[in-house]
């Protein structure tokens, strides 16, 4: 089975005028929602020492180090803007990948298009798209054992999205599309125990840093070999173990649906780890609809998958950035301040004798029903369980695919502009930043892409 030609083709026939308009809206929301995570994340420790070490070898260049008044060698622009748009955990995730796309696609392509003396905004989109529907396709080939057994998809997998977006926007043919995904396979690395540190947001920013130097190289006459994927050892085997992948399963749906919209990808409304949102959701419907208070609380438990506390291991975090990834301090925000918001991720509060109370009340359980790689995914929800003081029980069950900003219960355009207003508002002011997020949901209509980043240096 030629998966690797197949993919290859798929991007390189793909048009813009042949993509379904709710995919394109889709990637506009995607992209606009990532171009605000890169600016809140500008100030990070993570985000300062990758720019201080490593980003000054790509300098001087012509693409943009948004936010920063930097102009770099597209590779470094790209390793920083992406790695800034993942270190607070705020841009969006892709459910078949279980990971984040959006950012080291889009950023590899947006370095690349500034070098290219700034290409249009539908070009970008349409290799955007080209980009993660590959990438898709190989997460469904690889299935959940991919992440279950320790890779972390959001690095492994996007080196092949960023790399064939950016071998897109610059128009190579089938055969150098080939060699492109040998290279990203060749480059495709990362372990999910890293989830939680500073190596986090360096995936991302390394998979657009590494997908750029993938189509560059082969524009440039590199070659590698044309058959990754499938070859005896080529990726799945190495990646995955022979018979715990399914090739044909790359292609069966490629574009028919775009993964994009189905199952779609999920638009943060709250800034930590995603396998979350269904317990936050639940616990914040209880709290609305029975006026419950902390004070009211005796215990709360949250009945998840049993890969979601192997991911999400900080029971009792030590900063602002574990909390991120600690169901009791999630939860115990979302009961006190009735939302979950940037302001609340902080080394004060998470050692808050307070807070610390409140998450002694919360246990988290796996579900009897959630155990094994079927039912992660399509078939998952968290159980919220209240107990009260008074006696009551409360109880409701999410589901992961109608999580707020899934597809089961969309972000709205305006939710989106607030997010982003609020990512971007006070550093550029509200009149500039909401001219950027104009210019980012009409895309489409963007002449020449340095129009935008002109906007954010």
């Amino acid at each position: 089975m030629e998966v690797t030609k197949r993919l290859a083709e798929f991007a390189v026939e793909m048009k813009y005028e042949k993509i379904p308009e709710d995919v394109i809206r889709q990637a506009k929301f995607a992209i606009a929602d990532s171009m605000g995570a890169v600016i809140s994340g500008l100030e990070e420790s993570t985000v300062e020492i990758i720019r201080k070490v490593l980003v000054k070898d790509y300098g001087p260049g012509s693409a943009t180090v948004l936010g920063c008044g930097m102009d770099l060698a597209a590779p470094g622009a790209a390793l920083a803007n992406a790695a800034a748009a993942h270190a607070l955990d705020n841009d969006n995730i892709s459910l078949t990948v279980s990971g984040f796309v959006t950012s080291p696609i889009f950023f590899a392509l947006l370095a690349v298009a500034e070098e290219e003396d700034g290409l249009s905004g539908r070009q970008l989109l349409e290799a955007f798209v080209a980009g993660y529907e590959v990438e898709a396709g190989i997460a469904r080939g690889l299935g959940v054992y991919h992440y279950a057994n320790g890779w972390h998809s959001t690095s492994t997998l996007a080196h092949f999205g960023a790399s064939v977006a950016v071998g897109k926007l610059l128009n190579l043919d089938v055969l150098q599309m080939r060699y492109v995904i040998g290279v990203a396979a060749s480059e495709a690395s990362g372990v999910r125990t890293m989830v939680g540190n500073m190596i986090n947001p360096f995936h991302v920013g390394k998979a657009a840093r590494n997908g750029v130097a993938a189509a560059r190289l082969v524009q440039n006459g590199f070659s590698a070999h044309e058959s990754v994927l499938e070859t005896n050892w080529g990726f799945c085997n190495a990646f995955n173990g022979k018979g715990n992948y399914d090739l044909s399963a790359m292609l069966s749906g490629l574009g028919e649906p775009y993964d994009l919209v189905d199952p779609g990808l999920v638009i943060k409304v709250y800034p930590c780890c995603g396998l979350i949102h269904s317990g936050l959701d639940g616990v914040l419907d209880l709290k609305k609809e029975h006026g419950v208070f902390t004070e009211d609380l005796r215990r709360g438990q949250i009945a998840v998958h049993e890969l979601v506390p192997k991911t999400m291991n900080f029971d009792h975090p030590e900063n602002g950035y574990e909390a991120k990834f600690s169901i009791p301090f999630c939860v115990a925000t979302a009961m006190r301040e009735g939302s979950v918001k940037m302001s609340h991720f902080n080394d004060e509060r998470v050692r808050e004798s307070g807070m610390q109370q409140i998450m002694g009340c919360v246990e988290t359980v796996v579900h009897p029903e959630l155990r094994g790689y079927e039912t992660f995914l399509d078939k998952e929800f968290t159980d919220v369980t209240l107990e009260l003081k008074d006696g009551r029980t409360l109880q409701t069950r999410v589901w992961r695919l109608n999580n707020r900003g899934s597809k089961g219960r969309p972000i709205t355009l305006e939710e989106l502009k607030e997010k982003f207003l609020g990512c971007t508002g006070s550093r550029y002011g509200k009149e500039a930043a909401m001219g950027v997020f104009r210019k980012l949901v009409e895309l489409e209509k963007v002449a020449d892409i340095r129009e935008v980043t002109a906007c954010l240096k």
